[in-house]
């Protein structure tokens, strides 16, 4: 073994190692004019907020601004692997090399940084950049200090986020490798604790998103059977009443034969006879009679019609695709929802205006897209009910209230009403009103006072339909229409809804039939949702 201080010639790179004792090397190397370069600058891009890729390699980020440590630093490492990984190393002389470096290569997996270099604490402020703003905490840092006196010890590992403190001058070779296999092997730990978690999230997700798809198919089962039940009791009495009107028509009219024909041959009947008929009115009773019939012929036709359509709803469960007409679904679903289309308390009746393309069969899950109709339907009921509501609101106060401010604020139900009128004495109609996210104008009151949706089907191209579902509502903002297809998202009050209703539309539009589901509004300016669908399956 050599001496201390002995010279070795190293005919590959001429180093010269100084031995600090017979186990251990201190490693320098001499200044030949030439400084380590970045062999490989096209390492994985900066991925923010988001767990590193499993490594190829382990990237080594050696900031110093003395070449000589990085030539020592290579020599000791150059052959070293780790987990059967070799190690490839980046190479910054400042601090501004460094934060570049560390910004392009994202997944470096330790930073043997100096401390002193262009500034006294130019290391330090590397380690505020890689935490603070890259909030890079996945890295690990190893200061290397030649002059501790400007870097203390115990003030910078209270005061900084690194992984290890070292004097140059106790980095042997030994040391050296020991450390950086210390901190590869951290580093692995964490990309694999980052590794589950995220597979952790992902199931926590996929596990909340598959039970909400439980409760509403759930829901949905429990309502088809609730209206397959009610059909099939509706249906055995209204067809027996429909199938006897026929036999019961025809014996009426042969007593009314009857009748005209005792009145031919027996113009003046007895006297009780003639009380009788003037008692109940027989002429109007043999006028009316026929008439009566008729109503109750048309009245049977619409309990057959109402529970063929509660059937074609209810076929929820049906998990096979088949060709169906898209105008039978949505005119079931407006049967189901007619007691809320009609008025009430809360609104005019709602106008539903049907304009129907000429559409072949198409090839759907007829349960899945029935629901679809339902929800978006169901929603913009509750859009124009809202708006209706905020509308008589608003009209009640113009007419009770004093003149409005130039500009201020109000509560009217509960919801913070901004009025922005351009003068003192402004009327209502002439001032803006945003509610919430809702925006009326002059211009808007007048689409409330009939509430309407319309429905519009037209023929895309030769393998696609369109299902256009608009309503004069209040609509929405921007940020509202941004989050409209999250699960559990919602802007009802508390106990009218989950927010599962467009989330679960939207899987079924886009996941189970392969096509497209999108949202347009705008405050005061009502919203549509168009459906896209094949009109045969992709499968």
């Amino acid at each position: 073994m050599p001496s201390e201080n002995q010279r070795v010639s190293n005919p590959a790179t001429d180093a010269l190692f100084v031995f600090a004792d017979n186990d251990d090397t201190f490693i320098f190397a001499d200044d030949d004019g030439k400084q380590p370069t970045n062999k490989d600058d096209t390492g994985s891009q900066a991925v923010p907020n988001s767990p590193p890729a499993p490594v190829a390699v382990w990237k080594v980020l050696i900031v110093d601004d003395d070449v000589l440590v990085h030539r020592a630093t290579i020599l000791a490492l150059e052959d070293c692997t780790f987990e059967s990984k070799p190690l490839m190393f980046l190479h910054a002389h400042s601090a501004a090399e460094a934060k570049y470096l560390i910004q392009t290569h994202p997944d470096t997996a330790l930073i043997l940084l100096d401390v002193v270099m262009e500034t006294n604490d130019a290391g330090l402020q590397v380690v505020q950049y890689i935490r603070a703003e890259l909030h890079n905490h996945q890295v690990r840092i190893i200061l290397r200090t030649g002059q501790p006196g400007e870097a203390p010890e115990a003030s910078v590992i209270l005061n900084y986020d690194i992984n290890d403190y070292r004097l140059k001058t106790e980095l042997t070779r030994q040391k050296l490798i020991t450390v950086v296999i210390s901190s590869l092997r951290s580093y692995g730990n964490i990309l694999t604790i980052e590794k589950q978690n995220s597979e952790l999230t992902h199931a926590l997700d996929n596990l909340k998103q598959t039970q909400a798809r439980l409760i509403q198919a759930e829901k949905m089962s429990s309502l088809g059977q609730m209206v397959a039940g009610v059909a099939h009791e509706i249906n055995n009495p209204a067809n027996f009443i429909y199938g006897n009107l026929f036999h019961t028509e025809t014996y009426v009219q042969a007593l009314l034969k009857l009748i005209k024909t005792y009145q031919e041959h027996y113009p003046t009947p007895v006297q009780a006879i003639q009380t009788t008929a003037e008692s109940i009115d027989l002429p109007f009773l043999m006028e009316d009679l026929p008439k009566l019939f008729n109503s109750m012929e048309a009245g049977a036709e619409r309990i057959k019609h109402i529970v063929d359509s509660l059937r074609n709803f209810s076929r929820l469960d049906e998990a096979e695709i088949k060709p169906v007409d898209i105008h039978s679904g949505i005119d079931s679903t407006l049967l189901i929802l007619q007691h809320r289309l009609q008025a009430n308390g809360n609104h005019p009746e709602i106008v539903v205006i049907k304009e129907y393309g000429q559409l072949p069969l198409v090839n759907c899950y007829v349960g899945a897209l029935n629901q679809v109709f339902m929800n978006i339907l169901s929603n913009a009921i509750d859009a124009l009910e809202m708006g209706t509501q905020l509308l008589e609101t608003l009209r009640e106060r113009q007419a009770t209230s004093p003149p409005l401010p130039s500009s201020g604020v109000e509560m009217l139900d509960g919801t913070e009403v901004e009025m922005l009128g351009t003068s003192q004495g402004k009327s209502l109609s002439t001032s803006q009103c945003i509610a919430g996210n809702w925006e009326m104008t002059s211009e808007t009151f007048s689409q409330f006072s009939l509430p309407t949706i319309r429905i519009r089907t037209e023929i895309q191209d030769a393998n696609r339909v369109l299902i256009r579902i608009a309503d004069n509502g209040p609509g929405m903002s921007e940020s509202i229409l941004e989050r409209i297809f999250n699960p559990f998202f919602t802007t009802k009050p508390v106990g009218s809804g989950i927010g599962l209703g467009l989330w679960i539309s939207y899987s079924i539009v886009v996941e189970q039939h392969g096509g497209h589901l999108t949202c347009s509004s705008a405050p005061g300016k009502g919203t549509e949702f168009v459906i896209e669908i094949f009109i045969l399956s992709l499968d």
